[in-house]
């Protein structure tokens, strides 16, 4: 008889290997790319590419000394903890006064930009859209303030009284709100500001601070105007005038 001779098995390509390794590479890539895209914060993303560096051993790179002392990680947070405190007092009033009832005025952070609250007891008249010679004062503090910034600024006028009597000039509340947001648009128009940034809007009674205000420097508080720096820049909501008119693109 004759014997067949057995069968060599396939052996596997060495570029095989190679080809899986890669692979599996770019698997961790992509992965890394993936949890990097979910990264919203800065002082996260340093956390990351701090970690990196420590367990790959990595200290250098462009404009950075090579040296391991003092600690990387030791500096990049207390960075944080600097930068996050910093981030929560900005948020705090500076005012001691809790509310809008005190000589000062309330400071809010809030979705759509910063709110500074003027009002209350000393800001209007019942029915009346005159602003007090406190408010004026407040006024051209914070006009200071706003002066040369590029964000549109909402003025919010509000009232307080649940109805307008027969003999008032005002037609309704929504009249009587928007007058008192005009006449503090005006007056930081007189203290500088310039006209193309302030967007108005007349609330009425619609947003009380006091929804159940009985007495009357509680309710005087609803009587009140909010001007809001918003995140908003004029060149966004006028590109196209802003186009015809080089002067006021310029900034003059």
């Amino acid at each position: 008889m004759v014997k067949r001779k057995p069968r060599k098995q396939a052996e596997v390509p060495a570029w095989v290997v190679t080809f899986g390794d890669m692979m599996a590479l770019l698997l961790v890539f992509f992965i890394l790319l993936q949890m990097f895209s979910e990264l919203k914060r800065d002082h996260e993303y340093q956390r990351v590419i701090t970690a990196v560096r420590e367990a790959f051993g990595y200290s250098g790179g462009i404009g950075v000394l090579p040296v391991d002392n003092p600690p990387l990680r030791s500096i990049i947070e207390r960075l944080e903890k600097m930068s996050l405190k910093n981030m929560e007092d900005s948020r705090i009033s500076q005012s001691d006064d809790p509310g809008i009832d005190g000589p000062r005025m309330r400071v809010t952070k809030v979705r759509e930009g910063i709110v500074f609250t003027i009002g209350g007891a000393t800001g209007f008249g019942e029915l009346s859209a005159t602003i007090s010679p406190e408010v004026r004062a407040e006024l051209e503090n914070l006009s200071v303030l706003l002066a040369g910034r590029k964000n549109k600024i909402a003025v919010r006028g509000h009232a307080a009284a649940k109805y307008i009597p027969a003999s008032s000039s005002w037609r309704d509340l929504d009249e009587l709100s928007f007058y008192r947001a005009r006449n503090i648009k005006d007056v930081l128009i007189e203290f500088g500001l310039d006209d193309v940034v302030f967007r108005m809007e007349a609330v009425g009674t619609r947003e009380p601070v006091r929804p159940r205000a009985v007495d009357r420097e509680d309710i005087a508080e609803n009587r009140r105007v909010e001007i809001i720096l918003t995140e908003q820049l004029v060149e966004e909501m006028n590109s196209d005038w802003l186009a015809t008119d080089p002067d006021l693109a310029r900034g003059n």
